[in-house]
Parts: C-alpha cells; sequence; structure tokens
C-alpha cells in the first residue's frame, strides 16, 4: 500500500509529522517550538530574547465569521509557520504607531522570553492588553516591546514571559444592537478570554506555568482586565491582575438596545450600508465588503468625540456582560484575586482638548463644559439638570486647583480635564477598592511624575508611566532610569510573588493608602485627595444616570 489511501496511514503521518519537523534544526538565528496548532519558528533577538510573533489564536473572523464570537483554531498547521512579524492591527483608522498594516483577520498574540529557557522552566506570564478606548490601537504598537521588562526580570532574578494580544475594537469587536445573538456581543472582551485559554493550552511549550498568569492592561486594556475579574470564565485563566488607569471598567453600559434608536451607532450603520433593521441585519453586515465597511466605520469613528464610538454593553442573561459591572463591584461578586491598580495625575488632559482656547466665560463656559459632558455619553438623555449643575459646582470656573500643579490658566479645559480625571478613572478605582480590600490583596498607585520632554500643559498625562514600564526613556528623560528600574521591579515582583515588594503596603480599609510613583519621593500616602467629587460619582443615583 503506498501513499495515504488507508486512514490509519494518514493519522500515523498527522501523528509523527510534528516529531519529524520539530526534530529538524532551525535555520540560526530562529527557534522553533510545537504548540497544538503547530509549529511555529520565532526569532533569537540580540538583546537577550526569543520571540514568536503573529501567533493565531482564533479562526480568522471573515466572512461569516465576522461580528460573531471568536472561534478556536480546531486543526494543527503541517506546516512550520513563520512568526518572525507581526500579525495585522485589527480594523480600524491606520496610523504609523498601530506597527502593522490594518486587515481583518488579525486575532494574533505574540510571545517574548529570555533566552535559554528550559522547558520546564514554569515562569510566569504577564499578559498584555493594549488600550485605546475599545476602538483603537494593537499588540504591535512599538510602544509595547517588553523588551526592558523581560531584560530586568532577568537581572534581578525573577524572569517572565510576555504574552500580548490583538482583540477586535471599534464595531468589529464592540458591535451591538438587540438584532447582535447573546452569545455574540463584546466580541473584543471575548476575544481576549480565547487568547487566554490559548496560552492556557500552549505557554508550557515556551518555559511557562499556565497557573501563574498576570493579566496587565492600561486604560481599555485595564478596563478589560478588570472586566475578566467582574465577569469570568467557568475556567480559571490567572491569577492576578494588574490595570493602569483603568476605566472601571466601563465609562458607561449601555444596554444593547440603546444602540438601536434613532443617531445611535447600530442605527447609523444600518443606515449608511442599505442593510435593514431586524434579525437578519447582522448577516447583511457580514456581506458588506471590508473597504466599504472599514471605510464607513472609521467615518463614524472620526467624527465622534475622542473616537469612542462604541462601549461594551449590557446584554440578556447568558451573554458575557449581562449586567452592569457597578452592581456586581457593590455585591462582591468578582474573583478575589490579587489586584494592582492607580491613576496618574492628569488623565483627563489629553481627551479634554478639543475645548482648549476657545476663550469662554460665564454661563457660556459653563454650558461648554455640560454639553460636553452629555457628548461623551452614548444615550445622554437620562443625565439630569441637577447632576450637571452639580458638576459645575464641584468643578467651578477659574480654580487653580483643578489639574494642579499643572493649571494651565484654561478655564473650560482644566474643568473638563479635572472632571474627565475623575469620572473616567480616580472614581471608578475607589469604587473597587473599598469593595475588594477586604476580600483580596489591593495594591493601588497614584503616579505623579512628570517626565521631562513632555507637553507641559498635558501634566502627568495619560499613558505617561507607560514609558517608564515598558522603556527605554528617551534620553532627554534619563533622569528617569531610577524610578523606571523600581517601577519595573514592582510590577516584576508582583508578577512573580503577587506582590510589588515590602515597600508597597496593602490598600486597606483602616489605611487606605496608595503608593506616591515620584522621582526621589516614593512613598505611601492617603488616598484623600478630591474624595469630595468621587464620592459625588459613586452614588448610585449618578451611577444610574451614566450607565445606561
Amino acid at each position: 500500500m503506498t501513499g495515504f489511501n488507508h486512514p490509519l496511514s494518514m493519522i500515523a503521518f498527522l501523528l509523527l509529522y510534528p516529531l519529524l519537523a520539530i526534530g529538524a534544526t532551525p535555520p540560526p538565528g530562529t527557534v522553533d517550538v510545537q504548540l497544538r496548532t503547530g509549529i511555529f519558528r520565532g526569532i533569537v533577538t540580540p538583546n537577550g530574547t526569543e520571540k514568536w510573533l503573529g501567533i493565531p489564536f482564533a479562526q480568522p473572523p471573515v466572512g461569516s465569521l465576522r461580528f460573531k464570537a471568536p472561534v478556536p483554531i480546531t486543526a494543527p498547521s503541517r506546516a512550520i509557520k513563520d512568526a518572525s512579524a507581526f500579525g495585522n492591527a485589527c480594523p480600524q483608522p491606520p496610523v504609523a504607531s498601530l506597527g502593522a498594516p490594518v486587515g481583518e483577520d488579525c486575532l494574533r498574540l505574540n510571545i517574548w522570553r529570555p533566552q535559554n529557557v528550559k522547558s520546564n522552566a514554569k515562569l510566569p506570564i504577564l499578559f498584555w492588553i493594549h488600550g485605546g478606548a475599545y476602538t483603537t490601537n494593537s499588540a504591535s504598537n512599538p510602544m509595547f516591546d517588553p523588551t526592558g521588562l523581560i531584560q530586568r526580570s532577568v537581572v534581578i532574578d525573577k524572569p517572565i514571559i510576555f504574552v500580548s494580544t490583538n482583540y477586535r475594537v471599534n464595531t468589529f469587536g464592540f458591535l451591538a444592537s438587540a438584532d447582535v445573538p447573546s452569545q455574540d456581543l463584546n466580541m473584543g472582551l471575548q476575544d481576549q478570554r480565547l487568547a487566554l485559554n490559548f496560552v492556557q493550552d500552549n505557554i508550557a511549550a515556551f518555559g511557562g506555568d499556565p497557573s501563574k498568569v498576570t493579566i496587565w492592561g492600561q486604560s481599555a486594556g485595564a478596563g478589560s482586565a478588570q472586566a475578566h475579574f467582574v465577569f469570568p470564565p467557568a475556567r480559571s485563566l490567572f491569577r492576578a491582575g494588574i490595570a493602569d488607569s483603568s476605566t472601571g471598567p466601563f465609562k458607561n453600559s449601555p444596554g444593547v438596545g440603546t444602540y438601536d434608536k434613532p443617531g445611535k451607532p447600530f442605527a447609523r450603520l444600518l443606515d449608511a450600508t442599505g442593510c435593514a433593521p431586524g434579525r437578519h441585519s447582522v448577516a447583511c453586515l457580514q456581506k458588506v465588503p471590508f473597504e466599504t465597511l472599514l471605510n464607513i466605520l472609521n467615518a463614524m469613528i472620526r467624527s465622534t468625540l475622542n473616537n469612542q464610538l462604541w462601549q461594551p454593553s449590557v446584554g440578556p442573561p447568558g451573554s458575557f456582560i449581562p449586567e452592569r459591572a457597578s452592581k456586581r463591584i457593590e455585591a462582591g461578586n468578582f474573583l478575589h484575586l490579587p489586584y494592582l491598580a492607580g491613576t496618574n495625575v492628569n488623565e483627563g488632559t489629553t481627551f479634554s482638548t478639543s475645548l482648549r482656547n476657545l476663550q469662554l466665560s460665564g454661563s457660556a463656559e459653563t454650558a461648554a463644559f455640560q454639553n460636553y459632558i452629555r457628548d461623551l455619553v452614548i444615550h445622554n438623555s437620562t443625565l439630569t439638570t441637577g447632576v450637571l449643575d452639580r458638576f459645575a459646582t464641584l468643578y467651578p470656573a477659574n480654580d487653580p486647583a483643578l489639574g494642579a500643579p499643572f493649571n494651565t490658566g484654561d478655564s473650560l479645559f482644566d474643568r473638563a480635564a479635572a472632571w474627565y480625571t475623575d469620572m473616567m478613572f480616580l472614581a471608578p478605582r475607589r469604587l473597587f477598592f473599598p469593595r475588594a480590600a477586604a476580600l483580596q490583596p489591593m495594591f493601588g498607585y497614584y503616579f505623579r511624575e512628570f517626565i521631562p520632554g513632555n507637553d507641559i500643559t498635558l501634566g502627568v498625562a495619560h499613558v505617561s508611566e507607560l514609558e517608564l514600564l515598558f522603556g527605554p526613556v528617551t534620553p532627554v528623560a534619563a533622569v528617569e532610569n531610577d524610578l523606571s528600574r523600581q517601577m519595573r521591579d514592582f510590577y516584576i515582583n508582583f508578577v512573580n510573588d503577587l506582590n510589588p515588594g515590602p515597600a508597597w503596603v496593602p490598600y486597606t480599609l483602616g489605611s487606605k493608602r496608595v503608593m506616591q510613583l515620584l522621582r526621589d519621593n516614593m512613598t505611601m500616602i492617603p488616598d484623600d485627595w478630591d474624595v469630595d467629587r468621587t464620592s459625588f460619582i459613586n452614588t448610585a443615583r449618578v451611577l444610574d444616570e451614566f450607565e445606561r
């Protein structure tokens, strides 16, 4: 008998083929690893790391899988796959910082490890989820190169493996409507969960320990990390979480039907594509040519304040998010695992630049401030005059304390930036910490370092801490090298030991202290600034008005 005419011959070949392929010596400067989905050839870098880029963790979400929950890969590849370059960034407006072309086949992850890791090393894993308002960005962004983190982990004898993942963003990842099947809602979060499942099934092949995964995200990535705490899967996928500038986990929590209302994103999308509303609407959208759909969606994104067209939405029972996160947090219904999180001084400045230099004053300024708040909410008809007027009082005009010590003197801009900082970042962190502190180890921080070379009018801005964590710091910011090393050590310690170190005292209901991340003044400080504002934001009244 010749060939594979007998089924047992085919089975024997499929079982033997991976062994034959992995036994071959890879070319110099490359390294092969056998996963359940096939053999992937990564590269050995001259900086002491090995990396595998663009590993698929799901079937391409195209055609009939567009706007559907991600589907695992079940058939292993028989060919050695090149893993030396990033895969596509998920569909969004293209910018150079994505580090890869935009394409619908984008569900790929990337893995870095130190060189010469033994297969039985059982190293802990840091799993990175990028931010971008659930609308933009990609794991291939050069800002997220973990080389410095990995090098530092080796120096302090606490080596880690780093994983970063793509997930579908904007319309492709968070399409919401009463006509979207409940199991397909919040696809972007489901992509992250499937990537975490892939890590559980495959990370041991890289010398990693699947029981030692820490999820880490920033901004929407931090909101995603917290979402996996609040809406966990049945399978254990991680043992700890880090949230830089968490959105708490969502800025607001609209029900899926909100998007169907006239003038809202799903209704606008149907109008633009010619698809009819109803149970066949998603099937119609699946058939729209990719470039046509992308151009429509990018135009919708660009015309939306801060590009925040979609947010994770609350669906019916059985969906990824079946109720508001704030309700679960209030009830203590979330994973009770070690958690490290904090905020920067001026989180809101980069989100408020549309209000700069408008030269308004008096009632016109206050009206612009309140309209800005309205425009940030998907469906703002529930916002009452009483709440908006209270915000105008809590964030008064010409208050030099707003954004201090980086108050610009532009009253409208400073009011909006201070409100955004509290509303979107500080208040959500304070909503979670007191409720979690009695149930799990909690570590809070306040990042106060202005990095030389940054825009002084934006202060200690959103994202600015990532330069010190990922690095390398720019030459003009070399003065930050010691702070950068200390911050990396805190995070590496947490990934290894579930504790950032003895200098960082846990947050408790008795002390309520957080770590001040400030050059030459690293110390624990009381969590007591802007309490009157964040306490109002966290009242049931305000939460109920905004979470619609």
